[in-house]
């Protein structure tokens, strides 16, 4: 058996298929069969591709190889254009262009390029997946599941060139190269909105919405990686779809059947805990002293979500689509570089903003639990969001961004790198709190704003409980649920006369999961009130995840309110330094609703 060194997409078998060759050879020895006969040559002509099923793989996981060289422009992208992320000493000129939105066309940082790269590859994958059919060489299932993989990841590569360029060449020709696309004749731009559409149509017909079912070659474990979290969810992208296009409840839909993936019925830790913000042991903010802030627990909790292994239940539960990067194969992890001042660049930081939103809120160690005519009674007021000390640290006397190196330095209170030349991390592209804070946007523009209230601050079954906090020993029949069809339908009821442990009554929601108390809500224009909210909840719950800048336009455009978006930036240029003058000018800009990079092939 020949082992796969390279294929039609180059390096590529050499980096992410390093790691995720070792699937294909599994497969392999499993099957006695060949999986790639390829010559040593950097291409392979087609007579040696796309074969059969194995070929196939080699084809996605080369695909998502390639998506990993995407990881810095689109945390740069998404976050220091954003209102949470500044630069720091180190940052050149072009990322101060990008923090203080006076972007230029010969920036490196937005070259467009990468992005198309991986667009004409699925290009090509989604043509040959087609022949394959056709050809027999791919059974009907095989096919409908890696076309429509691939199909979703061009739709969401799509989608980040849409938010960030506004304009943009849509291309699904299979024969296009990057060079041809520097003929605007031959590929007319698009505009955000009527490429959403486009988006939509297309992604509303692939033919498989479900993650690779067991036993496929590509679901499985390999070096301590399983790779059900590698592939993007189909149903969050196409609810996010609809989040942009205004279909709420088609939204809501798509954001449900993820959290509810392991159906209506069950009993078990997986069937209670996976994607609903629940109680779990391990996932909230916890101290070992009531009333001492240095009690804090480091080790364990919300911090520790970030840090786990692949296998570990909790990060099953909370984590949806991750890619990892490993130090034994290419590429690098980015995020050292980027983020840490102890074997990195140290380019990007917290903002002060962003800091100043985690200390303005107020935590809870302790409550006292209801009675049958008392609600219940919090206590031990906390100044700040404990969120805030696990998302950054002062490390040298600088703020540093933590999410995303914690697996390249030492644990808490040293934070040196265990290895400089070992970088590992993991990317982390969406999770449950990503997930329930989507679905709480559109559920409340779809009128349902209680249920998004619920799901952001305490959870379903403390926000609908005439006493929140209650003792089980009562009747819970007709409370604790919000008796509404689906996709709004949630049972969160735990009582004991009668026996009731239903499907969300471990939901904590996101601000009950981190110990905060509830957001107290203007009964005024409540739709706008609790969307706030819910953006205020991004920034504490998401920061440096990727969803800032989106978050922000997409509100900004629905509501035609440039000024949600400018004061945003505009507070964060101040705080950060800059200079009245300047900050207006950037401020003046966004309210113009120049909001888009621009569009230039480097």
């Amino acid at each position: 058996m020949k082992l796969l060194k390279r294929n039609s997409y180059g390096q590529t078998s050499r980096n992410f298929i390093g790691l995720l060759g070792w699937l294909v050879v599994i497969v392999a020895v499993a099957s006695c069969k060949k999986i790639l006969d390829v010559k040593p040559q950097s291409a392979v002509d087609q007579s040696q591709a796309y074969r059969n099923v194995y070929d196939a793989d080699a084809a996605v996981i080369g695909i998502y190889g390639k998506v990993m060289n995407l990881a810095k422009q689109y945390m740069l992208w998404n976050e220091l254009r954003g209102d949470l992320m500044d630069i720091t000493f180190n940052s050149d000129q072009y990322l101060r262009q990008l923090s203080e939105h006076t972007v230029t066309a010969n920036n490196p940082y937005i070259n467009p390029q990468p992005f198309y790269d991986v667009i004409l590859n699925c290009n090509d994958a989604l043509k040959n997946f087609t022949i394959m059919v056709q050809q027999n060489k791919l059974k009907a299932d095989e096919y409908s599941q890696r076309y429509s993989d691939i199909g979703a990841l061009r739709s969401w590569l799509y989608l980040q060139l849409g938010i960030h360029f506004g304009n943009i060449p849509y291309v699904t020709d299979p024969l296009a190269q990057v060079s041809d696309l520097h003929d605007p004749s031959k590929f007319p731009m698009f505009p955000l909105s009527q490429l959403i559409d486009s988006l939509v149509r297309f992604t509303e017909a692939l033919p498989f919405f479900d993650n690779y079912p067991a036993g496929t070659n590509l679901q499985t474990v390999v070096d301590g990686y399983p790779t059900s979290k590698f592939f993007i969810n189909k149903n969050i992208l196409l609810g996010d779809l609809y989040l942009w296009q205004g279909q709420y409840d088609k939204a809501a839909m798509r954001f449900k059947n993820v959290m509810e993936i392991n159906g209506p019925v069950g009993n078990s830790e997986l069937w209670y805990n996976q994607y609903r913000v629940s109680s779990f042991g391990n996932a909230g903010i916890t101290y070992t002293r009531p009333q001492d802030f240095s009690s804090l627990i480091y080790t364990n909790g919300w911090r520790y979500l970030f840090e786990r292994p692949f296998t570990d239940n909790e990060f099953n539960w909370e984590m949806i689509w991750v890619l990892p990067f490993d130090r034994n194969f290419a590429p690098k992890d980015p995020f050292v570089d980027l983020f840490s001042i102890s074997g990195g660049s140290y380019l990007v930081k917290p903002s002060q903003q962003a800091m100043d939103n985690w200390n303005s809120q107020t935590q809870v160690f302790t409550f006292t639990a209801g009675t049958a005519t008392a609600p219940v009674v919090f206590g031990d007021n906390f100044p700040f969001d404990s969120r805030g000390v696990f998302t950054y640290r002062y490390i040298n006397g600088q703020p540093v961004i933590m999410k995303f190196i914690y697996n390249y330095l030492t644990p808490y209170p040293d934070y040196q790198p265990i290895n400089v030349l070992a970088e590992q991390g993991k990317w982390f592209l969406t999770r449950a709190a990503t997930l329930h804070l989507h679905y709480a946007e559109a559920a409340n523009r779809a009128g349902k704003y209680r249920v998004a209230y619920a799901l952001v601050n305490r959870g379903i079954g403390f926000t609908y409980d005439p006493i929140p906090g209650g003792t089980n020993g009562r009747d819970v029949t007709n409370i604790q649920q919000t008796f509404l069809p689906y996709p709004y339908d949630f049972d969160a009821r735990v009582g004991d006369a009668p026996p009731y442990r239903n499907t969300w009554y471990r939901n904590q929601g996101i601000r009950g999961r981190a110990n905060l108390k509830v957001v107290t809500l203007p009964t005024t224009d409540s739709v706008t009130n609790v969307e706030n909210m819910i953006v205020d909840e991004d920034a504490l719950e998401l920061a440096y995840e990727g969803e800032r800048w989106p978050d922000l336009l997409r509100v900004a455009i629905r509501r035609n309110d440039p000024g949600f978006i400018a004061d945003k930036i505009y507070n964060k240029l101040i705080k950060s330094g800059l200079s009245a003058g300047a900050a207006s000018q950037a401020r003046a800009k966004l309210m113009a609703k120049d909001w888009f990079l621009p569009f230039k092939w480097q």
